[in-house]
């Protein structure tokens, strides 16, 4: 499980570079996962989490038009 929160913090990484990207779209087959993005509960994956949600308010905070979709 920890990589494939590691391979959707990679991918969220890249499309926030990218000048022409306004929509992440994540394809897993670990829903769960996705969610423990979104979950401020104390878990294994924190510190994850914490590079995942700087890196999206980066991206929010660019246009407020972009999306992520799971």
């Amino acid at each position: 499980m920890e990589a494939k929160l590691f391979a959707i913090q990679c991918g969220i990484n890249q499309a926030i570079y990218c000048p022409d990207v306004s929509c992440i779209i994540i394809i897993t087959d670990a829903l769960y996962m996705s969610k423990i993005i979104f979950n401020s509960l104390t878990h294994t994956y924190q510190i994850q989490v914490i590079a995942i949600s700087k890196n999206l308010r980066e991206f929010f905070n660019k246009l407020p038009n972009n999306t992520i979709e799971f």
